[in-house]
């Protein structure tokens, strides 16, 4: 029984007492006395037999808009617990990157293993983030550096006041034992596996049992064997399809072995962006261009469509990536705030941040001459930086 606050009365139920005898508010009485409750434990258990709350979604009932399907997503995993959307990021909607997108989400929509090989710069990691960012899919990444002892990633030993013992590695936890969400659902992870090409031999075998085609298995310290959970998700990604870079522009790609490359359930190859997609990208990166100098967009826009067909042709031995043309034009944005002013031969001076890059001085001339044709301002490529602002270059670092 319930005791009301503004008198004598007792019940199991004030809903009706307090506003009819007192002329209060519910919203109100519970304000004013908020350890004083209106209804009696006896009646919710009755209210709750009668109603229950209704209970969370399963997995995989939730679908979410990705890159034109209506994908599976979860509910109840906090943003944290994801991958963080890259800045900007869109999905490709024109070229053939728009379809091998779509082809890649189609396999992991379906949780299939995926390993995604493309150039440096095509996007094959921000897919997978942005996918689990979108869908709430629980994810961590493990980035392959070689000569690393990624044995760590399972187990490893550990040392305290007692002595010496094994401490499970992260890889290893979140494999077998999923995500557990506030309500109490178990998910499993994506756990993407970064720079897969860059493992040498005794790195990549550590993957060969996890992709057990029977059941995925992780080996635990003291020999212990560990199932994987149920629906976990591999994603890997490279700048190789396998069998090392032909092109020798990634010298730490290795060949992988193709009865573990067998195992992976689906392999995608990512282009580049197509400059319909990445100028809006570029836009909102570099706002200051875009009003000071929208037009150069145009200009940067044919130039890097010219780099990349020579690129793909092996007609230039060289790169140019999303990262690329973001360092270009961002230091086109910082030389006109240093100097003030948009010269006539901005795009060609702030091309000298990614030319020096260039392997040797023919290759650095190669690639001058195709995008010179592009970009206005005349012949500018030596280092020069006395157009900039119209004085002595030295004066701009004053």
């Amino acid at each position: 029984m319930l005791r009301c606050a503004l008198c004598e009365y007792s019940s199991h139920s004030l809903l009706d007492h307090v506003p009819l005898e007192h002329g209060v508010s519910i919203e109100e009485y519970l304000q004013r006395y908020p350890e004083s409750p209106t209804l009696s434990g006896k009646v919710w258990e009755q209210l709750l037999a009668v109603a229950p709350p209704p209970a969370p979604p399963k997995e995989m009932e939730i679908r979410v808009p990705f890159a034109g399907y209506r994908v599976p997503a979860f509910w109840g995993v906090p943003e944290e617990a994801c991958l963080p959307l890259p800045p900007h990021y869109r999905v490709p909607q024109h070229g053939a990157l728009a379809v091998q997108v779509r082809q890649a989400v189609i396999s992991l929509a379906s949780n299939r293993h995926t390993y995604l090989w493309g150039m440096p710069g095509s996007g094959k990691d921000a897919l997978i983030h942005a996918y689990s960012h979108k869908t709430a899919r629980p994810a961590e990444v493990f980035t392959v550096r070689p000569g690393e002892d990624i044995q760590s990633w399972f187990y490893s030993r550990s040392f305290d006041a007692e002595g010496t013992g094994w401490e499970e590695g992260r890889l290893l936890q979140i494999a077998r034992d999923g995500y557990t969400t506030e309500a109490g659902q178990c998910i499993p992870y994506m756990i993407l596996i970064s720079d897969f090409d860059r493992a040498d031999k005794s790195q990549a075998e550590t993957i060969r049992l996890i992709l057990d085609s029977i059941q995925g298995r992780i080996k635990g310290p003291k020999g212990v064997t560990y199932p994987i959970k149920e629906g976990t998700l591999f994603v890997f990604t490279a700048n190789s399809s396998g069998g090392g870079d032909a092109r020798g522009r990634c010298i730490s790609s290795n060949p992988i072995d193709a009865s573990l490359l067998d195992r992976i359930n689906r392999a995608y190859q990512l282009d580049w962006m197509t400059w319909e997609d990445e100028e809006p990208i570029m836009r909102l990166k570099c706002p200051l261009l875009v009003e000071k100098a929208p037009h150069l967009f145009k200009e940067a826009g044919q130039a890097v469509e010219a780099l990349r067909k020579a690129i793909k042709s092996e007609e230039l031995y060289a790169e140019c990536s999303h990262r690329l043309v973001e360092a270009w034009l961002q230091n086109a944005e910082d030389i006109i705030r240093m100097t003030g002013r948009v010269s006539p031969q901005l795009l060609k001076s702030a091309a000298q941040c990614w030319l020096d890059k260039m392997p040797d001085v023919d290759t650095r001339q190669q690639a001058v001459a195709i995008i010179d044709p592009h970009l206005t301002g005349g012949a500018l490529f030596e280092g020069d930086l006395s157009h900039i602002a119209g004085q002595d270059a030295m004066d701009v670092f004053k």
